[in-house]
């Protein structure tokens, strides 16, 4: 079993030029206008779900196409959050993961000067916190599933290879 992963990344190579895989997925866009929203700027693709059904955890799919010395294509991507979502997402593991360093270490101080230890109940807060900011981003992947899935099918319908087609 994988590990889970908040951003789950893609990368895959394919036969066509980048330029070929461009125009299929302009394309697969066209096809798919009632239920995906995209774009593609230069080699950067971003698609997303219409406007009339995203909400607060809806997925975002994020590629980037380069030429390969082979001849064809090599695809990175991630598929995630929108980017208001995944900032917020990163400032609380931040805010809190910080907050449960700086406590610790001033934890360490109250013990080498044989104080009470008070600190080490923001170390636990900050964990905890930390712990509840992932549940939240698990929560919300299944949360935005299906659409997920809408985004891999416009991917397969490109003629691209969907990482959960073999799943």
């Amino acid at each position: 079993m994988d590990a889970p992963e908040v951003r789950p990344k893609l990368e895959f190579t394919v036969t066509s030029s980048a330029d070929v895989v461009l125009d299929q997925v302009r394309r697969a866009l066209d096809q798919h206008r009632d239920a995906c929203t995209g774009r593609v700027l230069g080699s950067t693709v971003e698609i997303g779900v219409v406007a009339t059904e995203r909400h607060f955890w809806s997925p975002q799919l994020s590629l980037q196409v380069e030429s390969h010395e082979d001849g064809g294509a090599i695809i990175y991507g991630r598929i995630g959050p929108q980017p208001h979502v995944w900032t917020m997402l990163v400032a609380g593991y931040a805010i809190f993961g910080f907050s449960a360093l700086f406590a610790s270490f001033f934890a360490y101080s109250q013990w080498r000067l044989a104080r009470p230890m008070w600190a080490l109940w923001v170390v636990g807060f900050g964990v905890g916190m930390a712990g509840v900011v992932y549940g939240t981003a698990r929560v919300g992947q299944r949360l935005g599933a299906d659409q997920t899935e809408r985004l891999y099918r416009l991917l397969r319908d490109s003629g691209l290879p969907s990482p959960r087609a073999e799943r």
